[in-house]
């Protein structure tokens, strides 16, 4: 049984814990009952409290949905997980004829990471902040890299490289012949009546949202010893491989209709959920899922996400049928500890 009140104590004490300006969570119990509540502000500058309804990026969690959109085009009969980029995309890279989708999916396709490329002496993900006027096409982000050799064999590693899911984004878009934004409303977000959950197509947030805040430098490889707010991002930087908006209650949604069958076959959902190794022992990678374990030997199936300006995690417990996402609005911060120490605090004695 969840103590409500042990929850919403648990999460202002983590919010003052780690000084965060505002933390979204979800908690959804083995009943399927959520428990949403939010703590701190909209706003660094405000008093303005954050709702648990109100607009967040959730970063790379969109790599779920992306996997879900290509994996619904698979049990529709349209793609193969085996078909090469190449097959699909033509000459858009030079080793394209040895790539799957799959290998897309699981991040083991070797190629380099198009946001840590340089675009005109600037690491690619810093004009997602210094370039909100300009509009980067995913075959522009393609080309950063199409012609680099691979980093390693095909298949043959793990490697998390935001390429990949630039490319099912294009994917999708060529073989149902609709844009994403169209794809996730009419195949996700509409069936699931998720109300505030979008795709962007423009850099602006649609009220009420939370504004990040980073304390990271604007390329995202070291820390800042100041505070920066971030409203507005280039999402066409970001695009399928972390634009999307959303909130922890909505998010648990999603989790809940993914891991039930409502949105994927037996077949496709078993397949999102074979892991193999990654890059760190305590985690692993299916196709767009990761597996967590944790220092108490608990395994979680589910995303992190960071973006300028927001953290943010989903995790599914399969052993006690409970899920958790937690979103904040700062960054870098360690969104996965976080959950981690709600999750354990709210759970003794379960």
């Amino acid at each position: 049984m969840i103590d409500r009140i042990l929850v919403e104590d648990t999460v202002h004490s983590l919010r003052e814990r780690y000084q965060l300006p505002g933390i979204s969570v979800c908690l959804t119990d083995s009943t399927g009952e959520d428990f949403p509540l939010a703590a701190g502000v909209l706003h660094i500058a405000s008093d303005t409290k954050l709702d648990p309804y109100d607009h967040l990026r959730v970063g790379s969690i969109t790599k779920i949905f992306i996997s879900t959109l290509i994996l619904k085009l698979k049990d529709a009969g349209i793609v193969s997980l085996e078909q090469t980029v190449d097959s699909l995309l033509p000459g858009i890279l030079k080793d394209g004829i040895h790539i799957t989708i799959r290998q897309l999916l699981q991040h083991r396709s070797g190629l380099k990471d198009y946001i840590w490329m340089d675009v005109a002496g600037t690491k690619c993900i810093q004009h997602a902040v210094n370039s909100l006027q300009d509009v980067f096409p995913p075959q522009s982000l393609i080309r950063l890299i199409a012609n680099h050799d691979l980093e390693f064999e095909p298949g043959t590693e793990f490697n998390y490289s935001n390429t990949g899911y630039i490319l099912l984004g294009m994917i999708a878009e060529k073989l149902s012949g609709k844009s994403i934004e169209y794809l996730l409303d009419q195949w996700i977000i509409q069936p699931l009546d998720l109300k505030r959950t979008y795709f962007p197509i423009t850099n602006d947030l649609r009220k009420p949202y939370a504004t990040g805040c980073s304390r990271a430098t604007p390329d995202l490889t070291d820390f800042s010893d100041e505070i920066s707010e971030i409203t507005d991002l280039n999402i066409s930087i970001i695009w399928t491989a972390g634009a999307l908006i959303s909130n922890p209650i909505e998010i648990q949604t999603f989790m809940k209709a993914l891991f039930n069958g409502q949105l994927l076959t037996e077949e496709s959902l078993t397949e999102m959920m074979s892991f193999l190794e990654a890059d760190d022992p305590k985690h692993s990678y299916g196709l767009g899922l990761q597996q967590y374990t944790f220092e108490d030997g608990r395994q979680a199936v589910g995303h992190q996400g960071g973006i300028h300006g927001y953290e943010s995690v989903t995790l599914y417990y399969p052993d006690c049928e409970m899920s958790l996402t937690v979103i904040v609005n700062q960054m870098p911060i360690g969104v996965v500890a976080i959950a981690d120490q709600l999750f354990r605090e709210i759970t003794k004695g379960i």
